[in-house]
């Protein structure tokens, strides 16, 4: 009797889509503390879902748009759309990543977005990972609110001092070089000869005609003392949720110049060389100049605004209101 009180206590959230990111919802999701409980429901499990007899109290897809033309994303509004008639009294959520909303603008803008399902999905609650996907969303008539996905990042305890040279680091991973900017970056290098940049992500072989004062660092699974190494980080992808580099740049008081609009960060326009320059030479003709310090308000600001458990706490809370 007792155990069937506490599963009506809890609220049970069924998380399916992409595989990294769904599963580490529903690990958050997964305190007894929040009253939550969540499960994350991979591929081959599709069709024993649709088996249970009992309806989740939520539904969370991750990632996987609605409304895509390809096969795949067309395969997956079926499946949405069965799930939604087998279990019509759970209540239904989409957490948005970044790509999946750029690539509903692309085909809204193409004329081959299907809104039919984008339609059926007005009434469902849209989670974002950042402000502006919100912003980007209402333009095909879906209102979403900023959830960040708790993440553990590798924040020092004391902030570390800014290294005596004046160093650059970005991410920009070799299978999506130019998406994240890699060739503007090269060329803000090439541009700022007497300044060292480094690169995390593409191979250490690094790429063709790159100058010499580029350094290709190759995949790091703890970037912590490339950060302590660096003045500045560098992120500009032509579109991004809100990235992980950033956080953890913020949070050890590193100087950050992003594509989108954050608290103590400087935005620059992606793909372009001279807005790079420009943002990196202030910084160091500051440093040059003995004025330029760690960036404590940006450390600050992190620290509070990317904290794992408030984070937790409030995509809990979201998903519960919908119970």
């Amino acid at each position: 009797m007792y155990a069937s009180y506490w599963l009506r206590l809890m609220t049970e959230v069924v998380v399916v889509g992409q595989p990294h990111w769904a599963r580490q919802v529903a690990e958050t999701l997964s305190d007894p503390a929040s009253d939550l409980v969540g499960e994350f429901i991979g591929e081959r499990r599709y069709a024993g879902l649709l088996g249970r007899r009992k309806a989740p109290d939520v539904i969370l897809r991750v990632g996987f748009r609605v409304g895509g033309t390809p096969l795949r994303a067309r395969a997956f509004d079926a499946y949405w759309d069965v799930l939604r008639r087998r279990f019509p009294p759970a209540a239904r959520a989409h957490y948005w990543i970044g790509t999946d909303v750029l690539n509903t603008l692309e085909e809204a803008r193409a004329g081959t977005l299907r809104w039919s399902d984008v339609g059926a999905a007005q009434g469902d609650l849209h989670l974002v990972n950042g402000p502006w996907l919100a912003d980007e969303l209402r333009c095909v008539g879906l209102r979403a609110v900023a959830a960040y996905i708790p993440r553990s990042f590798h924040a020092p305890t004391v902030l570390p001092p800014l290294p005596a040279v004046f160093r650059v680091l970005s991410y920009v991973p070799g299978r999506r070089f130019s998406f994240y900017g890699g060739d503007a970056i090269i060329e803000a290098a090439a541009r700022l000869p007497e300044v060292t940049f480094q690169i995390v992500g593409q191979g250490s072989a690094g790429v063709a005609g790159a100058p010499a004062n580029v350094k290709f660092l190759g995949w790091m699974a703890d970037m912590s003392q490339a950060y302590r190494d660096s003045t500045v980080v560098v992120r500009v992808p032509r579109h991004d949720g809100i990235g992980g580099t950033v956080i953890e740049g913020l949070l050890f008081g590193r100087h950050v110049v992003y594509t989108y609009p954050l608290p103590t960060c400087r935005q620059v326009t992606p793909d372009s060389p001279t807005a790079i320059v420009d943002a990196i030479s202030e910084l160091r003709d500051m440093q040059s100049a003995g004025t330029l310090a760690p960036n404590v308000e940006g450390r600050t600001y992190a620290l509070e605004e990317f904290d794992e458990v408030r984070i937790a706490e409030r995509l809990q809370s979201l998903l519960k209101e919908l119970r």
